[in-house]
Formats: C-alpha cells, structure tokens, sequence
C-alpha cells in the first residue's frame, strides 16, 4: 500500500468508528500518535532497563543485520535471550539500532558495546549468537577481549542450513525450473487442471491441484516437491505430450530433486526447531548435527554425479560448522540429564563416522574436563550463599525399556551401572544414570527447564551453570526468514527504510514487547503449508 491507499484506509476506518462505534470519536493526527507512541515506548523501555539490570543472571543474545533497500542505511537488531526465576525462557528485543558508516567490525563492535552498558548488562554477558554478517572473527576477539573471562559465542545454525540449501539450489536451477515450468502449465488454465485431474484419475491417483513455489522461500520448494511424489510420471506425461522440443521432463530430472528433497526436508525440520523461543535450542545443537550428519551419510554413495556435487559442497559447509561448533553444543547438551559426558561422547563418533572425519579434542574426558573447568567459576562465586536442600538423588526403581529410541544412550551409559559420587554437585549429577530411572514417555516428552526447575534445591551452583548453559539461541535469524533467500542479509522494505531510525527501534521493540507479553513470539511456516493445503501432502512430516 502505498501512502494514498493508506490515508484512504485510515479514513474508511474513522468512518466506521463514527458510525457504528463512536459517533463523537475523533481522529488524531500522525504527529501526535508518533510522539504518543514514543513515549510510551520509553516508558517500557525504562522498565525493562530496570527489570534486566536487576537480574540475577547472564544474558544470550543474538545479533541480526538488517539494510535497507535503498539508502545503505545498516541496522543491527540485538535481541536478550533469558530463563526468568520460574524457569521460563524469555526473549526481548532490546534495539534495533541505526550503525554509522561505514558499517565496519568496529561500528558493530561499539554500536553492541553501547547498548549493553546502556542497559547496564554489560558485565552479565554470557553467550551472543552471531548471524553471518556481524560474526566476523575480528568481533569475536573484541568481544572476547572485553567481556567476562567465561564469554561464549554461538554461529547461528540456521544460517549454516540457509547457505548449504542456497548452494544445492543453484545447482538444481536446471532441474527445478523445468518442474516449475510444469506445473505453472498445469495450475494457470482451469481446463488444463481439469485434464490433469482426469489423467490422474484413469492412472488410479486421487486428484491434485498442483502449485508452483516461490523461489525466495526455499521451504515452499520443498513443499512443491512433496505434492509432486507419486504423481511425476503423470505430470511429465501431460506436459511433455502438449510441448515439442528438448526442454522436455525427465526421468533423470526427477530423480535429483527428489534425493535433494530428503535433504530439505531434514533442513526444514531444523529451521524450525531453531526459530523455537521458548524451548532452550542450545542443548539441541548436538541432537540436530547428529541428525543432518546421519542425512549426508545416507546420501553419500548416490551414483548421480550431478548431485555428488551438490553433496560435496554442502557436505564441506556442514564439516566446517561441526568443527567449529561441536565443543559447545557439546557442554550444552552436557545439562541434558538423558546425556551428560558418556552419551555426548558416543554422539560425537557417530556424528565423525557419519561425515567420515576425525573430530579432535572432543570426548567424554574432554568435555568433562570442560565442564569441571566451567563449574569452578561458579563454585568459587556460589557456594557459600548457596546450600543444598538435598542429595537429589533418584528413589525410583531402575527401568531400562527395550524402546528403540533408547539405544544409543543406553549404549552409552553400560559403564555407568555403579552410580559414583564425588565432592562437589557436578561430579554428583556426572555420577547418576537418570535415564536409568525414565519411563518410555518421562524420556520422550522430557521438559529440560522443569527438571532442572525441580533439582534447583539439590543443585543450588550446578543448576545456575546450567541455566546459564541453556540460554543461549543457535540461531540469530529473525523467524520471519528461518526459509527465506534473504537470510543472510535481511532486508527493509522501502517504507520502513524512510521511518527515522528512532521510529523503527520504537515500532521493533514495541511489538516484540507485546508479543512477549503474550507469549506469542513463537513462528511457523503453517501459512506455507496451507497454501500448499489443496495439493493433499500427507507425509510433510
């Protein structure tokens, strides 16, 4: 809408009010509501500078780059990451700041800086997730250098997936634009549709209203890919039989795609469960990783040489993010009761057998090692307030179920028979097998926050490292472009980039507060599979 279509809203909508509402109502002016809205924007800012000033606790945060369209005006959007007193994770968007040019590693660098003492948090910073832009290394190392000796960082794992899902769609263009071409045909003309229908029907398949994606969303490509599973021989049929010529369908076309679907499939679960907000994702990384490694494995000896390719580069994206990432996604998941040292250990050489690469340094002794490191800090700042109110110890009977979701961490914990004990809470938590004492379904639908919520008494140090450990977000992509080509460099639309920059930190934070209010933060691409709802997809998931 442009600003005429927009002042012609307006007015049918005073109208209404008038009429139907209010008949002595009177519209307010753009001036006063932007001044009304400012106000009230530093209120709630004041309110929360004083609420996470006085927290108890670290920050996560994550960091996204936004231009605008035409002006190269650059924006870094910093957003807290936190698990409140009840064990409820909580997300505010603190800014969304305007960054002088150039927008180099220093501006960024100083621009965060400024606005973590502004909030006076800057000595509470324990993990910041960097989207690909803001992540250069030179701002590591600042950050680093600046911050408390026990800072983390995190490279955002939605951008991983955007870049290898970026990568194996060039590569398919080919392919991809042929299929598309096809069922643009088909879904243009309502007699075509009706023909395809009934093709459908003499081969015995049930009717289906095919349509095209859109290519600035890769989920959508997946979703258009699924309509298409056992309905490819009938759409190159029809199509191929109304066109003449070389840029026919083939076998050899479907055939790639759909191996290249299995991958965004996999890739579309991920982004997903990244963009999560109130369950904690960090503890999730490794699990995650195991489970796009177990993908490439899968793949590795398909005979396509056109995809070997494609798999090449997306396997080396994703090798090179393990490497990076591993250590702590590991210390992470190590909060993860169902896994501790033992189970992350055996995770992490299936992970190296899956990707056929050594990962060094990382085992069950390292990561404990790691961990006993970690824990001192907080022992030498903890222990004496805090007492414990008791052992924390399992009374229930040991049950070991012969569910095959259990296999790897029982696997894992065969040494683990004899429960040890030593002098402090973490070589307490260590020493205890609890997924020994888990039903089938305690370890299926296990809440992480509320176990730790429930052993806070019997774990007073121990379960503020974890809660700590838990925060920080994988992903530092805004949710509304979990799927988008875009990712990586989010973009403003023309009539947000002439907003004054105190206008769009007002608008940004303001309805990010009120959803956090609400609870609603949470995102989806339900909308994209209701578009695609017509097309009858029964195995999305």
């Amino acid at each position: 809408m442009d600003d005429a279509e927009i002042k012609t809203a307006w007015m049918i909508f005073e109208r209404f009010i008038q009429e139907y509402v209010q008949s002595e109502y009177s519209g307010l002016c753009l001036h006063t509501i932007r001044s009304d809205s400012l106000n009230l924007f530093n209120d709630m800012k004041q309110a929360l500078i004083y609420e996470l000033s006085d927290f108890n606790g670290t920050f996560s945060f994550s960091t996204n780059f936004w231009s605008s369209a035409d002006n190269q005006l650059g924006f870094v959007c910093v957003t807290a990451h936190y698990i409140d007193s009840s064990w409820m994770l909580q997300r505010r968007i603190i800014a969304f700041r305007m960054l002088e040019y150039p927008h180099n590693d220093n501006v960024i660098f100083q621009s965060m800086m400024d606005l973590f003492r502004e909030y006076m948090i800057d000595d509470k910073i324990f993990n910041i997730t960097f989207d690909n832009v803001t992540g250069s290394d030179a701002i590591i190392d600042m950050f680093k250098n600046t911050l408390q000796p026990q800072f983390s960082y995190t490279r955002c794992l939605c951008h991983m997936v955007n870049s290898m899902v970026q990568e194996g769609l060039k590569l398919m263009e080919t392919h991809l634009e042929k299929i598309r071409g096809a069922i643009l045909y088909i879904a243009t003309s309502s007699a075509r549709q009706e023909e395809f229908s009934a093709l459908c029907e003499s081969r015995g398949l049930k009717c289906r209203k095919l349509k095209p994606d859109f290519k600035t969303h890769w989920n959508s490509t997946f979703l258009m890919l699924v309509s298409c599973v056992d309905y490819n021989a009938a759409i190159s049929d029809f199509y191929n039989g109304k066109h003449d010529g070389n840029n026919l369908l083939c076998e050899s076309d479907w055939e790639i795609v759909f191996v290249f679907m299995n991958f965004l499939k996999v890739f579309r679960s991920v982004a997903l469960l990244t963009s999560e907000v109130y369950l904690p994702t960090s503890s999730d990384g490794l699990p995650i990783l195991l489970t796009v490694s177990k993908c490439f494995a899968k793949h590795r000896c398909h005979s396509t040489p056109e995809f070997a390719a494609i798999y090449d580069i997306m396997e080396s994206r994703f090798k090179s993010y393990c490497e990076c990432m591993l250590p702590s996604f590991c210390v992470a998941a190590a909060m993860d009761p169902r896994l501790k040292q033992r189970g992350l250990g055996l995770l992490v050489k299936i992970i190296s057998e899956n990707l056929s690469m050594a990962l060094l340094n990382i085992d069950a002794k390292v990561i404990e090692a790691r961990l006993h490191d970690l824990y001192k800090g907080y022992e030498s700042k903890f222990a004496e307030k805090e007492k414990p109110t008791s052992d924390g110890m399992p009374k229930r009977k040991r049950y070991y179920g012969d569910d095959i979701d259990y296999e790897i961490f029982l696997e894992s914990m065969k040494q683990e028979d004899i429960e040890t004990y030593g002098p402090t809470e973490l070589h307490k938590y260590l020493g205890v097998n609890y997924t020994a004492y888990m039903t089938k379904e305690e370890f299926r639908n296990f809440d992480i926050l509320a176990w730790w919520k429930s052993r806070e008494g019997s774990f007073p140090v121990l379960s503020k490292m974890a809660r700590d450990l838990l925060t920080p977000s994988v992903s530092a992509v805004a949710p509304e472009f979990v799927f988008s080509t875009a990712a990586g460099n989010q973009v403003l639309d023309h009539k947000r980039s002439m907003q004054p920059s105190t206008m769009l930190d007002c608008l940004f934070c303001m309805k990010d507060w009120e959803d956090a209010r609400l609870r609603a933060q949470n995102w989806s691409d339900d909308d994209m599979v209701e578009y695609f709802a017509d097309s009858d997809q029964n195995s999305v998931d």
